[in-house]
């Protein structure tokens, strides 16, 4: 994988979606002359970024339908500092997708989105090695952003982090940070809007029913996080599996009465359900608690 950016200043602005975070603390090594991160670092920073996020979507970077991914050029516009022990925030979206490529953005934060840190975006191709050439994005992962499978949210703004939702230490503390969690409630809120534009065709007892499985998906995830009894944990996550599935049948049975078509979010379902297995694993294995 090429993987050395043309780096200049740009006013790339964010998306106002994006697709996934994740967190990442500093480190000494990540510093220029013990002061600050340096530019190489915050490509490194990405890169690993952009590795957690082809990793969300069920790929590999040197295959992603048969194809690789190489990287045309990469802008950076720097807005802030990163320090030592500092926890950088990074949301990773996708826009301007064409024949052949697409562009890669990373928003790099801290302190709960609240000061700003850089905007990197990259031009990413798709590259047969084979055939030595440039390639045309594969149809289905295209339809993963076209066709709305993958799960986005609002790209919140920068600065206007809520002191509310911050632990001691000024971060997102909690379930906030589990990514099983804020997929699941995105989902919750995004089915509760449809749910008002079902009422004149799905029947009122339904909507309501629907309403209050899922509204429990997230809550049990909340309640896995909140105990430090590992089979209490396990249960809730089981809990959480079954209610997802509830609502899996929930779903299927409005698309069988043939009132609606809720295929996208039965396609949410296992995307969080994914999720899930994860986080059960992790709590299996001991490794849950290393996400703050």
């Amino acid at each position: 994988m090429n993987s050395k950016p043309q780096i200049e200043n740009t006013d790339s602005e964010f998306p106002s979606r994006y697709y996934f975070s994740t967190e990442i603390p500093i480190r000494k090594i990540d510093l220029s002359l013990d002061i600050h991160v340096s530019f190489a670092s915050i490509l490194d920073l990405v890169m690993e970024a952009h590795l957690q996020f082809f990793q969300y979507l069920g790929y590999s970077v040197t295959d992603i339908h048969g194809n690789s991914i190489i990287f045309a050029n990469a802008f950076i516009q720097y807005q802030g500092e990163l320090l030592y022990k500092d926890k950088v925030i990074i949301d990773v979206s996708l826009d301007n997708m064409g024949e052949k490529s697409f562009d890669l953005y990373f928003r790099l934060s801290k302190k709960n989105r609240s000061e700003k840190v850089s905007v990197v975006k990259i031009r990413v191709l798709f590259f047969d090695y084979s055939q030595r050439k440039v390639v045309p994005i594969p149809d289905a992962f295209r339809k993963k952003f076209e066709g709305g499978k993958i799960i986005s949210q609002a790209s919140p703004e920068i600065g206007a982090g809520s002191s509310g939702t911050l632990g001691p230490d000024g971060f997102v503390s909690g379930f906030r940070k589990l990514e099983v969690w804020k997929l699941a409630h995105v989902f919750l809120l995004h089915l509760y809007e449809l749910c008002d534009t079902w009422k004149e065709k799905v029947e009122p007892n339904l909507i309501d029913h629907i309403k209050s499985v899922s509204s429990l998906l997230p809550v049990r995830i909340a309640g896995a996080w909140g105990t430090r009894i590992r089979s209490e944990k396990i249960k809730n996550i089981l809990k959480a599996k079954v209610h997802l599935e509830e609502l899996r049948y929930l779903l299927i049975l409005v698309a069988d009465l043939g009132v609606v078509d809720p295929s996208q979010e039965l396609d949410d379902l296992e995307i969080i359900n994914s999720h899930l297995k994860k986080y059960l694993n992790r709590v299996r294995t001991g490794e849950a608690r290393k996400i703050r």
